[in-house]
């Protein structure tokens, strides 16, 4: 459905929660139509006239933001700088982190359903949507509807290459995965960063928006945005003091995982998956400032 912001700028809404695997998009109307990320899905999209819109703009290359790009036979696909090497096939399995399965899942427990597909990749790319990007952005770039003019915002965090993008004129950020979900973050992306986060979050707060539109929320956001964006990042913050409480004694990260800091009750291989991934991101973080020190090959501790 679409949720209209102002006369030319429409959030598209999938017709479910904007839960993986759907996700809110942004389109703005005028001479030269551009849709801002394409998971929305096919249904949301036919409230639009899709072989008008001009350019797609992807705000980084998981599969919710990516998988309805072929809806739009006439856009100019675009997506960051940074990313541009993730899109081809080949390589969008290893952007994607699934490289790292086997390494991340070494024990499978009999309590997860047999038919579940141990290798999700294999699914997604069934439905991995081919296409030619036409060229790529960079931080600060302004593109121009004919209506209005949207400007790139470089966030990384979520992952290196995440932006989200701003309507200065109207006050309108769209945040991408910096989602204002209080659950917090989700970095299990392998150039997910903690202090990249950090960094992002401050400077939404610079821009000081008066409305976030996030990827996976039912609601525009407009109440008290500094508070939630901190309320967002203390997640980070408080799971990390939390595994440094553990890591006074050695952990490895399989072990780590097994305290289901992000998925309280995981019930598929894939969230098991994600929790190792996402321990990884804060183990990376915590030897980085010399929190913790390896204490034999994958085994970590307390400093």
């Amino acid at each position: 459905m679409l949720q209209k912001l102002t006369s030319n700028l429409f959030v598209v809404r999938p017709p479910a929660q904007p839960r993986f695997p759907y996700g809110n998009c942004l389109y703005i109307d005028g001479e030269e139509p551009l849709i801002v990320d394409a998971g929305a899905g096919k249904r949301a999209f036919s409230e639009i006239r899709m072989e008008g819109v001009s350019r797609l703009l992807l705000s980084h290359c998981h599969f919710d933001h990516i998988h309805s790009a072929g809806l739009f036979p006439h856009a100019s696909i675009l997506s960051s700088k940074q990313e541009e090497n993730c899109y081809p096939q080949d390589n969008w399995l290893k952007s994607n982190g699934y490289c790292n399965w086997d390494e991340m899942l070494t024990v499978f427990h009999s309590s997860f359903s047999q038919n579940e597909t141990l290798f999700p990749g294999d699914v997604f790319l069934r439905h991995f949507p081919v296409f030619n990007l036409a060229g790529t952005f960079v931080d600060g770039q302004v593109f121009d509807s004919g209506a209005i003019k949207l400007m790139t915002l470089h966030l990384p965090g979520h992952t290196a290459g995440h932006y989200g993008f701003f309507i200065e004129a109207e006050g309108v950020l769209f945040s991408g995965d910096i989602d204002l979900v209080k659950t917090g973050p989700w970095m299990g992306a392998p150039t997910s960063d903690i202090d990249q986060l950090e960094y992002s979050v401050q400077r939404i707060k610079e821009i000081n928006p008066r409305m976030i539109v996030p990827s996976h929320r039912s609601r525009v956001q407009t109440d008290d945005l500094h508070r939630q964006l901190d309320a967002f990042l203390e997640v980070v913050i408080q799971r990390q003091e939390r595994i440094l409480d553990v890591l006074k004694i050695p952990h490895t990260i399989e072990q780590l995982a097994e305290y289901r800091m992000f998925y309280s009750n995981p019930q598929t291989y894939k969230q098991r998956y994600w929790e190792r991934m996402i321990m990884q991101t804060h183990i990376t973080y915590s030897l980085r400032h010399h929190l913790i020190k390896e204490v034999s090959p994958g085994i970590y501790q307390r400093i």
